[in-house]
């Protein structure tokens, strides 16, 4: 690339004066920006990820969706049967909750490893670290949309046509955009700290029990509430209910939305105070 390229950020290689929060901020902005604009670049390289983790492989990315519908086929038939739900009802539900939690989990577990594991590209080419960030969302999607063909299986059995889809549409944009937010934080946080991996793995795996997921709130024996003090709970919800065609109360709406300022106001304010530091931590 050319010095004058405009995709490149305008910044020196090494800057030992005194920066401002203010002018960290913007630098942290401008290169959200210019990965934005770059977008394509960030898909084609997690498509590239999704053919080399699976070459060589006779059904490829299908694996996934295949592994997925045994896992879903397990936990909604063995449950609904202990727990005495109706079995329409309660499949659909978890099949929705686990592709879900898959997508979550998976965003989670990579970010940490985003930036370390994109050290030679990093260290040798000058592109915007959201970039990166860019990948690891877009691969994580790509398994996303081999995993949502379970659920369109499911419905197809169970004959059930969800009309509300189109209330996914902020919901789906909030997703997109705390992706993006997690990205940043865990990618920063696992390339400072080599140990963050396996505690984000324990984490994420103890959150899957206490989050409504292979339950409902409604099982509760105490103020269902309670459960909106869980970021996840909102978020799922927003996703869930629309699919299942339940309304979405104010309240799960609003602290989706406010678990996801919390979150990108944290993101920027790390980004912006680490950002120039990813390259002397690899």
């Amino acid at each position: 690339m050319s010095d004058h390229d405009p995709t490149i950020v305008k910044e020196p290689v090494i800057d030992l004066r005194s920066v401002s929060l203010s002018q960290n901020v913007k630098l942290a902005l401008t290169d959200l920006f210019q990965g934005l604009i770059q977008w394509r670049l960030g898909w084609k390289l997690a498509l590239l990820d999704i053919k080399l983790r699976y070459r060589g492989s006779i059904l490829g990315p299908f694996w996934i969706t295949i592994i997925m519908g045994a896992k879903i086929s397990t936990i909604g038939i063995l449950y609904a049967y202990l727990l005495h739900l109706d079995l329409q009802h309660y499949f659909t539900y978890v099949a929705i909750s686990v592709v879900l939690w898959t997508y979550v989990n998976g965003m989670v577990n990579d970010s940490c490893l985003i930036f370390t594991s994109s050290s030679q590209l990093i260290l040798s080419q000058r592109l915007s670290y959201s970039i990166y960030v860019w990948r690891n969302v877009f691969c994580n999607i790509l398994i996303l949309l081999h995993n949502l063909l379970v659920i369109i299986v499911v419905f197809t059995i169970f004959r059930i046509v969800p009309y509300t889809l189109y209330f996914l549409l902020p919901a789906a944009i909030l997703w997109l955009v705390n992706s993006l937010a997690l990205g940043i934080i865990f990618g920063i946080l696992g390339t400072r700290f080599k140990d963050i991996p396996p505690i984000v793995a324990g984490v994420m795996q103890s959150l899957f029990f206490i989050t409504p997921i292979i339950w409902k709130v409604s099982s509760l024996h105490f103020n269902s509430n309670y459960v909106l003090l869980n970021p996840l709970y909102p978020l799922f919800e927003i996703v869930r209910s629309p699919i299942l065609g339940e309304h979405v109360s104010a309240s799960i709406w609003i602290a989706a939305i406010g678990y996801s300022l919390f979150l990108w106001i944290a993101a920027l304010f790390i980004f912006s105070k680490t950002r120039f530091r990813i390259p002397y931590w690899m």
